[in-house]
């Protein structure tokens, strides 16, 4: 299995926990931060996670198809 073709995945995966980590963070810490809210950070990381996840799997499958 060659990792090179998971980089996309795996740094989508990282932005996406980065992202849920710091809405979880300004949640805790009652941040505001004007109009963006700590919902806005953790559903854009949360929507970030399912994109990777269905590359990933596109990529596995099609890997194991040839």
């Amino acid at each position: 299995m060659d990792l090179k073709k998971f980089t996309l995945p795996i740094v989508l995966f990282v932005i996406g926990m980065v992202l849920i980590t710091f809405g979880a963070i300004v949640t805790m810490l009652h941040w505001d931060l004007g109009f963006i809210d700590a919902t806005i950070f953790i559903a854009i990381g949360s929507l970030i996670e399912v994109v990777a996840s269905i590359i990933a799997i596109v990529k596995l499958i099609l890997m194991y198809k040839k």
